[in-house]
C-alpha cells in the first residue's frame, strides 16, 4: 500500500505525483469552508479529486507493474 503524507504537507514538500491530488483536496476544504460557495463548484471540486486520485492510482499501478519487468516502456508511457 501506498503511504501519502498528511494533507497538511506543503505542496512544495510533496512528490510531483501526488500535488494534483492534494490540490484537488484543499480545493474542496477552501470551497466547503466557504459560506458562499455553490453546491456545483463544490461537486465539481469533488470530481476532480476523484479523478486525480484514479490517475495517481493509475500511475502506482503502472509503476508497479514497470519495476516488476511485467510492462513495457510503451505500456507505462499510456499509464
Amino acid at each position: 500500500m501506498l503511504k501519502l503524507p498528511p494533507l497538511d504537507t506543503p505542496i512544495w514538500r510533496l512528490p510531483p505525483e501526488v500535488r494534483p491530488l492534494y490540490a484537488a483536496v484543499n480545493r474542496v476544504r477552501e470551497l466547503e469552508a466557504a459560506p458562499g460557495a455553490s453546491p456545483a463548484e463544490i461537486a465539481a471540486a469533488r470530481r476532480a479529486v476523484k479523478i486525480a486520485a484514479a490517475e495517481l492510482a493509475r500511475l502506482v499501478d503502472a509503476t508497479r507493474l514497470f519495476e516488476a519487468k511485467r510492462a513495457t516502456v510503451p505500456y507505462f508511457g499510456r499509464a
